[in-house]
């Protein structure tokens, strides 16, 4: 069991956001991500509170690859992590 699987700390919050940048990380690599991100954006809006929690974790995450990235290297990454984002504030 992991930490998002047992209640939903700031542990719980950043394993989420991981497993996000995981899919981003696949997605970059040019391999089939969108199906992934979806079903995990599905899980995340399923659990009370926490969608908004991991989409502000995201955001700050996609502001620490930019300041990181200034050729823009990863810009299709953060694109994903951005469309992660939008579905997660999705009803």
């Amino acid at each position: 069991m992991t930490a998002s699987d047992s209640d939903d700390g700031n542990a719980a919050i950043l394993d989420l956001a991981n497993r996000f940048e995981a899919i981003a990380a696949d997605g970059f690599e040019g391999k089939p991500y969108r199906d992934a991100l979806a079903a995990l954006a599905g899980r995340v809006r399923a659990r009370a509170g926490v969608a908004p929690r991991v989409a502000h974790a995201l955001g700050i995450m996609i502001r620490l690859i930019g300041e990181s990235d200034p050729t823009s290297r990863f810009a299709a990454k953060t694109a994903i992590l951005d469309e992660a984002i939008a579905m997660l504030a999705e009803e």
